[in-house]
């Protein structure tokens, strides 16, 4: 695959002005860094304005339920792979799933911090509608695995930060307090630079919070 078919992903969020629909807006963005994301207000938008790979759309827009817009999609001659946001404070019927599976679509339940299950979803309803073989699931596919190990990266960055910040803030204070102690110059140089690469040390020990949290 090309360079600008990894490009091509293009996806809709179906959503209102709500803050749960920001929300799912930027775990999209997330999840999908090089996908062109559009925002759809089915308030304004009875139909999906341009031609897009999945449509994900919200649990609750503008007072619908989610599946309620689907099936105006559909009738407005959307055609696309689609992902159902649940909503985990409402109970999920089996009509329900009947319904989302007459419709063509996956169905998942967006638990922030823990959004790759989205993802999958999505990678899921692409495989489905276009057989495993097209641009936009192989490229969904190649996002997914690519946050995959973005995700473990930060894990790991994380454990190294808590297993090293305690034993370096024990050895620094120490090498401090040898430091007020009546030391030879030669093993005063030895304390400092000691201090010196400790502190480096830590500093590095703490950039590793920000790969953790990105």
């Amino acid at each position: 695959m090309t360079q600008r078919d990894e490009r091509e992903l293009t996806l809709a969020c179906v959503g209102d002005q709500s803050a749960a629909a920001a929300t799912l807006h930027e775990s999209l963005a997330v999840l999908f860094p090089s996908a062109t994301i559009l925002r759809v207000d089915t308030a304004v938008e009875r139909v999906i304005p341009q031609p897009v790979d999945c449509a994900v759309i919200d649990a609750t827009v503008n007072g619908a339920d989610g599946i309620d817009v689907l099936r105006i999609l559909r009738a407005g001659g959307y055609g696309g792979a689609a992902v159902l946001v649940l909503d985990p404070a409402r109970p999920s019927a089996p009509a329900d799933t009947a319904s989302a599976e007459r419709l063509g679509a996956r169905r998942c339940a967006l638990g922030a911090p823990v959004l790759t299950p989205l993802a999958e979803a999505i990678v899921d309803a692409l495989r489905a509608h276009d057989g495993g073989s097209g641009t936009a699931s192989m490229a969904a596919s190649r996002a997914l695995r690519q946050t995959q190990r973005l995700i473990a990266a930060g894990e790991l960055a994380m454990r190294l930060q808590h297993s090293l910040n305690n034993p370096l803030a024990a050895l620094l204070a120490e090498a401090q307090l040898l430091e007020l102690e009546t030391l030879p110059p030669d093993h005063r140089e030895s304390v400092e630079r000691i201090i010196e690469l400790l502190r480096r040390v830590i500093d590095v020990v703490r950039g590793l919070d920000g790969v953790g949290r990105a």
